[in-house]
């Protein structure tokens, strides 16, 4: 196994326990008691993503090998790294750890079906593809409820220690969110790296995640959510689970250069999604500064 293959998933158990010190029950239950945000924005990733990766596509004249790597990238569900940078926001990250297990849990069905449907837009072919069920489901439990659930047994236990480590622990979150995507930059292979030096393709790429961004925020407002899960929805549409749509690629289709957008996807999308958490950071601790 490569490096990042090992590191990544620890880093991540490690950031996603940071999220659970964060959480409460009761932000959980908030979360339920208002649906129209879980069932909006799940509708909204399956059918509006798709189409935004088409209109990409279209725009910039794209070859039709990136066009589906793109499709498998829209149709990921939510990253942990949504998740992470929600809370660093100081956002609503009860939200977004609940879209991402849900779209996680209904890929299943419709990764497939909607892969499927891209795959013959833009490739002219009729392709079977392959959900990585059990990568869901070990991502899912390992990556994701396990870490959150310790993180808030801690917090409940220990809620003196929760607060006082907490802003450190973010910080040095901050630190290793970089690490992990420069360890994957580093790693990632040499074939995906030259297609990925393409300006074209970075630059659609951006334009994506800005695009995914403000269909996230559009969506929110439209149903009439508050500005924390307005930024939620930001941040839940454009960071993508590139590892799922790797996996899809590598071992359900056989085919290296559908994950040739990942790559691109990697070096733009995710630090416009860090970039964006910070930013909202600041603003969020500025204000509470002037109320203060």
């Amino acid at each position: 196994m490569e490096p990042s293959q090992i590191l990544g998933p620890l880093f991540l158990f490690l950031l996603m326990s940071i999220v659970g010190m964060d959480l409460t029950v009761a932000d959980f239950r908030r979360v339920g008691q208002n649906p129209r945000a879980i069932i909006g924005g799940t509708l909204a990733q399956w059918i509006l993503l798709p189409l935004l990766t088409w209109v990409v596509v279209r725009l910039f004249d794209l070859d039709p090998v990136f066009g589906a790597g793109a499709i498998l990238v829209a149709v990921a569900p939510g990253a942990g790294m949504s998740n992470i940078l929600t809370s660093i926001a100081r956002a609503n990250p009860a939200l977004s750890v609940t879209l991402t297990a849900v779209a996680s849990i209904l890929a299943a069905v419709t990764l497939p079906f909607i892969a499927s449907l891209g795959m013959r837009v833009f490739l002219d072919t009729t392709t079977d593809v392959e959900v990585p069920v059990l990568a869901l489901v070990v991502q899912l439990v390992f990556i994701l409820l396990v870490p959150i659930t310790l993180g808030m047994w801690l917090r409940a236990r220990r809620p003196d220690l929760a607060s006082s480590l907490g802003p450190k622990l973010q910080r040095a979150t901050l630190v290793v969110i970089v690490v992990g995507v420069a360890i994957g930059v580093a790693f990632t292979d040499e074939e995906q790296l030259q297609a990925s030096a393409d300006a074209t393709a970075l630059l659609a790429a951006t334009v994506w995640t800005l695009c995914a961004m403000a269909i996230g925020w559009t969506t929110a407002r439209a149903l009439g959510l508050n500005a924390a899960d307005r930024f939620t929805f930001l941040i839940e549409f454009s960071a993508r689970n590139i590892a799922v749509s790797a996996i899809v690629a590598l071992s359900g289709l056989g085919r290296l250069d559908l994950t040739y957008f990942s790559a691109v996807y990697m070096t733009t999308g995710y630090p416009l999604a860090v970039g964006a958490a910070l930013l909202r950071r600041r603003w969020t601790r500025k204000g509470a500064s002037e109320e203060a």
